[in-house]
């Protein structure tokens, strides 16, 4: 969901009716706002910021494919505790041949295809099932899932006497963990705890297993088979949630090669194109100077900078990026007075000459 600052009019109902608490109301411009998940960087196949800039690294971007038909049926499942199994099943394995082909007769490319195979999400979700989605019960199908936190528990057990990495000590004190089992239940499955409790097992049971590899012990190979995971499988969401590279962490397909224009650039069917209108594609001369009416695609983060700068006789900042620069507009000082006549920007050969001159 996207907030339109346009139409936005500061009745803050969006802020009061929000499930998840997200939207919040700006004094300064009087409009409600909330995060946009970055979508003009994860449309040309960048993280977002939060992702990027996450200094634990706890942030992972991936694609999912799912079977939009059976959206409804999942979210109208009765008993509010059987929503996370709905939706899971909504989700589709991007490895079966079937699930393959349908994607493509949807007209979703390989490289599409092939980043859902990728995808650190899916292994998440579907392979290891330690992620889980926020409030399942407000039906809402959320994509943004999370990974319940295993609460510091190590030093309680060794105050005790004993040894806090032992699985058996700390799969017994996962019921005695700082955050209670009921709380998570209630924020991800909707206060099913044997779904938070067989997570919470298997990142313990990856942090005892990993221990004895850490330290040059011989793995135990029971450990996570008491978790249902074999030796290679908890190895491999080891090195997911902890070693990841960044292109294994984020795995964001851009749009096809041939239409990537129009993720940042106005199309040629863009319905502002009408007489008078702020259409960049418009036969002839524009409104707003001499590209403006040509088919040359513009930027949309700098179609407002291009509109000032072809429409006012000098810029609005005290800097010019010369290597883009078109004469019809120029800071105060780059020139002496009355070298250059602002109003009709000289072509390449008059502003070499005047060069000379001065």
């Amino acid at each position: 969901m996207l907030v339109d600052q346009d139409k936005c009019r500061g009745w803050r109902m969006c802020v009061s009716g929000c499930p998840y608490k997200k939207v919040y109301f700006n004094h300064r411009t009087g409009k409600a706002e909330k995060c946009t998940f970055c979508y003009p960087r994860v449309e040309v196949g960048l993280p977002t910021v939060c992702a990027e800039t996450c200094v634990g690294r706890l942030r992972y971007i991936g694609l999912m494919l799912y079977d939009a038909d059976a959206v409804l049926e999942a979210a109208s499942t009765e008993d509010p505790q059987d929503l996370y199994a709905s939706q899971m099943r909504v989700l589709l394995d991007p490895n079966d041949p079937e699930v393959i082909a349908g994607a493509r007769a949807a007209g979703i490319s390989d490289d599409w295809i092939e980043g859902a195979q990728r995808s650190p999400i899916y292994s998440l979700i579907k392979k290891y099932k330690v992620a889980l989605p926020l409030h399942p019960e407000y039906r809402t199908m959320p994509m943004v899932w999370y990974i319940p936190p295993l609460s510091p528990v190590v030093d309680a057990v060794a105050r005790d006497g004993h040894d806090a990495e032992d699985v058996g000590n700390l799969f017994g004190a996962i019921d005695a963990l700082r955050i209670p089992k009921e709380y998570l239940a209630g924020l991800f499955t909707a206060g099913d705890t044997d779904v938070i409790d067989d997570v919470l097992h298997k990142l313990a049971a990856m942090r005892s297993y990993m221990r004895d590899i850490n330290l040059g012990r011989d793995p135990q190979a029971h450990i996570p088979a008491a978790v249902g995971m074999g030796e290679e499988e908890m190895y491999e969401m080891y090195r997911l949630l902890a070693l990841a590279k960044y292109d294994e962490r984020y795995v964001i397909p851009t749009a096809y090669q041939n239409e990537g224009h129009k993720l940042e650039e106005t199309a040629t069917e863009c319905p502002l194109d009408f007489e008078g209108g702020p259409g960049m594609y418009m036969a002839g001369s524009g409104p707003f100077g001499e590209t403006s009416g040509t088919p040359a695609p513009v930027a949309v983060e700098t179609f407002n900078a291009l509109k000032q700068r072809q429409t006012s006789e000098h810029t609005a900042g005290s800097r010019v990026n010369l290597l883009n620069w078109d004469g019809l507009g120029s800071p105060p000082g780059l020139f002496p007075s009355g070298a250059v006549d602002h109003g009709e920007g000289g072509n390449a050969e008059e502003g070499g000459a005047v060069g000379k001159d001065v």
